[in-house]
């Protein structure tokens, strides 16, 4: 039998996997954690994390190092508020050549912090 604990947790893994839906992000790799609600708007704070790629300068894999500072990304109003994505990004170490890398997503482009909506 299923305790209490595991019910909730179900029911909240699938209210933010519906929050995903709702928002149209497709990305596979990005987990919404939370929201929070905020007296002038609405954060939703996710998380980007995928399988660690192979290096691109020498090509051997590279290891999950740890997640950057969270990028604020503005999104679609909800519920007539603003809201934002505070996206924590994986980043990357390769132990060979010392390269750090940053998962990228289709919502962001490289290096920015507006998002393509």
């Amino acid at each position: 039998m299923k305790s209490d604990k595991n019910i909730i947790r179900k029911n909240h893994m699938e209210q933010l996997h519906f929050i995903t839906k709702l928002l149209d992000i497709k990305d596979p790799n990005i987990q919404i954690i939370d929201i929070i609600n905020r007296d002038t708007h609405k954060e939703i704070i996710a998380r980007l994390d995928y399988e660690a790629p192979s290096c691109p300068d020498c090509g051997s894999l590279m290891k999950k190092y740890d997640f950057q500072k969270p990028s604020k990304l503005p999104y679609l109003e909800t519920t007539g508020m603003p809201t934002r994505i505070l996206l924590r990004k994986r980043r990357f170490n390769c132990y060979q050549c010392s390269k750090m890398m940053v998962a990228e997503t289709s919502i962001v482009k490289k290096n920015h912090q507006i998002p393509r909506i």
